[in-house]
Parts: structure tokens; C-alpha cells; sequence
């Protein structure tokens, strides 16, 4: 585990789309070979969802992420699914992510910008999100929505960082 305290990954696959979405023939078995592997090989804390993955159930598991993740921690979050994007109302794509008990309207997917917002506010130390899906470039306007101007200078240290 290197000198983290606690390795977390939440690691998701949704095969069995319902309500005319198609199915996926890989997602699930990608996932739980992850799951097995960051387990095993890697001493990960794995939470799994690869049956019944509703939007409640995401949002729920999302949301609770900051009760267990703290400072010292790292935490990879793996998708493997349905991927959409829509025109924002800025112009630039709004991406979701479509749980298993969606329908051909945006009420059930996750919108991306939630899932960044979730997760950017949790303290911990590393993160890694990988998002095996359709359009899931749209992720990284979800940081862009507030226009903040660029400092007069950047220091090297801020540039490492980055």
C-alpha cells in the first residue's frame, strides 16, 4: 500500500441495460477482474457493483465515499458502461453516465459534473479515475463550468503539481 493509510477503489460494470438501452457483453467481466486484481495483488478496499446498478444506488455509494476516504488515502474509481453527452446550455458537452435502470431521458444517468464534484471534494491524497465508456472526454469539461483566470504567475512548484 506504499505510504498511503487506506487504498479504496470503487470499481463498477453494467452489462444488463434495461428499457431499450443496449446491452454490454464485457463491462461486468472487466470490472470484476479489476475489482479481483486491486484486491489481491494491490491490498485495495474494493467496492464492487456489477448487478442491479440503479441510479440510487450509485448516487448513494458516491455520496458515501466521503465518510470512509480521508487525507491519508488514495482512491481509484473505475466505470465500465454507457457513456452520453448533450449540448450544455454553455456550449460545451455535458456528459453522463448511464446506470442500469435508466431510460432514454437524462432523470437517471449521473451527470459527470456531480460525479467530478463528489469526487474532487473528498480529502484524499491520490485518485485515480478511469472511465471506460462512451464520451467519457465530456468528464473533463466537467471542471470547467466556473471561469476563473489563470495567476498573474505561476510558480514552479504549482507547475509540478499539475
Amino acid at each position: 500500500m506504499g505510504d498511503f493509510k487506506n487504498s479504496w477503489a470503487v470499481v463498477v460494470g453494467i452489462d444488463n441495460y434495461k428499457n431499450g438501452i443496449p446491452i454490454l457483453r464485457t463491462a461486468v467481466n472487466d470490472a470484476r477482474r479489476l475489482a479481483d486484481l486491486l484486491e489481491r495483488r494491490h491490498g485495495y478496499r474494493v467496492e464492487c457493483l456489477a448487478h442491479d446498478v440503479t441510479d440510487l444506488r450509485l448516487k448513494v455509494l458516491i455520496t458515501s465515499l466521503d465518510k470512509r476516504v480521508g487525507p491519508d488515502d488514495r482512491l481509484l474509481f473505475y466505470f465500465a458502461g454507457h457513456g452520453i453527452a448533450y449540448d450544455g446550455d454553455d456550449g460545451r458537452p455535458a456528459g453522463y453516465l448511464i446506470p442500469e435502470n435508466a431510460e432514454r431521458d437524462k432523470s437517471k444517468f449521473l451527470a459527470m459534473e456531480d460525479l467530478h464534484a463528489s469526487l474532487t471534494a473528498l480529502k484524499c491524497r491520490h485518485m485515480l479515475l478511469i472511465l471506460d465508456c462512451c464520451f467519457a472526454a465530456a468528464f473533463r469539461w466537467s471542471s470547467t463550468r466556473r471561469v476563473d483566470l489563470p495567476p498573474d504567475v505561476l510558480h514552479r512548484e504549482r507547475y509540478e503539481r499539475y
